[in-house]
């Protein structure tokens, strides 16, 4: 039988996500050079992160204990400052790609 994601389910497959997508923005950088499929790629990911954001917005919080709760708000303090990193990589490559001829 299946059964329902959680927001704990939910809060570590976008972990999961943001590690991904830190170490593809990290390389990307890293290379120095324009890869081929590149702005394919960014689409991808970003309607991935897209899905994600919609579907966390369906997962409810009234259900948690106090101590799941804790944990849960740990966890989205550490996604938060991960958000902030991706988005300060993303703002870097996409100055990067404005500079490539």
């Amino acid at each position: 039988m299946a059964r329902l994601c959680t927001l704990k389910d939910w809060l570590e497959a976008f972990e999961r996500k943001q590690q991904d997508d830190l170490r593809f923005f990290r390389e990307v950088l890293s290379r120095g050079e324009v890869i081929s499929g590149l702005s394919r790629e960014l689409r991808r990911r970003l309607r991935e992160r897209q899905a994600y954001s919609s579907f966390f917005k369906r997962l409810s919080w009234h259900h948690l204990s106090a101590e799941e709760l804790s944990w849960c708000e740990k966890k989205m303090e550490e996604i938060l400052r991960r958000e902030d990193e991706l988005r300060r990589l993303l703002d870097r490559l996409l100055s990067w790609l404005e500079q490539t001829p």
